[in-house]
């Protein structure tokens, strides 16, 4: 893909490389599905006029499966019941 320019400019390199790695991180939750196309997200920080601009892209890395199983880390769901641990109170209108 192509690099996105955020419109911001920052007073230091710093302030820059930090909005850039929560750009990064947010970007990259939302791209990535727990099954499906997998992306990275790559920043750059650059000087322009004494400030510093952020740019950032996706990269597609891969399909992600889902789980294979075997590993035993997840619980199967199907063996346990399911509880209701809350209680669903009703509105009522307040009486006039």
């Amino acid at each position: 893909m192509e690099w996105v320019k955020i419109q911001t400019l920052y007073s230091s390199e710093k302030h820059a490389l930090k909005i850039a790695n929560i750009v990064a991180t947010t970007e990259a939750r939302l791209a990535n599905q727990p099954t499906g196309p997998q992306y990275e997200v790559e920043t750059r920080v650059e000087p322009i006029e004494d400030q510093w601009q952020v740019f950032w892209r996706k990269v597609f890395i891969g399909n992600k499966t889902g789980c294979g199983g075997g590993c035993g880390s997840c619980s199967d769901s199907s063996s346990e019941p399911k509880k209701n641990m809350a209680k669903v109170l009703p509105f009522r209108k307040p009486s006039v």
